[in-house]
């Protein structure tokens, strides 16, 4: 499963929920996805480093016993210490050759992208593409033609679709070149049904 891409990344966020009803809607989306399908990632930013470290450790666990897989933003060192299948580079500061040089060549690696005919860091896996649907942080909406001219771009590359993402338009990714989708707010539906569904990543 080493640096193979997954359908759904699903990153954290305890200021939308608290740690307790994000740990349950994460369990059942895990459980009710196909294995090896969902990348969990450590987000959270702004938590003192051990609130984040035993946030990561729940994490870390959560995928281990549903079969899924465990990531870690920003810190290349947790990621390390935690032995995490993942690692999503900041966006300035830390080259993608410094981060497979520390972390081995079997982390995949992402980073976020903002223009999708930008240069590309050879060594990354993946690209997080936003915003797709929403404006957001003063940027347009992208649209999914933005993973069209991505993956013309570059297509050796595994394009994701990130930003108001949800069951309604995730397919739309896909059809648009994406290898997968990105969501925050997604991953905390009561029902995960639908939006793994439209991934065709639904456990039978």
């Amino acid at each position: 499963m080493a640096r193979t891409v997954p359908r759904l990344i699903a990153f954290t966020d305890t200021t939308r929920v608290a740690s307790a009803l994000m740990f349950e809607r994460f369990g059942a989306l895990a459980e009710s996805a196909q294995p090896g399908e969902v990348l969990f990632v450590l987000r959270d930013y702004a938590l003192p480093i051990r609130e984040r470290l035993a946030l990561a450790e729940r994490l870390a666990q959560l995928s281990a016993r549903t079969g899924q897989r465990f990531g870690v933003a920003e810190r290349a060192d947790l990621a390390r210490a935690l032995g995490a299948d993942a690692f999503h580079l900041p966006q300035t500061g830390l080259s993608a050759a410094d981060a497979r040089g520390y972390l081995g060549p079997n982390v995949l690696l992402s980073r976020g992208a903002h223009d999708p005919r930008a240069p590309v860091e050879a060594e990354l896996d993946a690209l997080l593409l936003s915003p797709i649907f929403d404006a957001r942080k003063g940027r347009p909406a992208l649209g999914v033609a933005a993973l069209e001219r991505a993956r013309a771009a570059h297509p050796e590359q595994s394009w994701f679709g990130l930003g108001a993402v949800g069951a309604g338009n995730a397919a739309a990714c896909l059809s648009a070149g994406a290898a997968g989708v990105a969501v925050i707010g997604a991953a905390l539906e009561a029902d995960p049904g639908p939006l793994l569904a439209a991934l065709g990543i639904l456990r039978g």
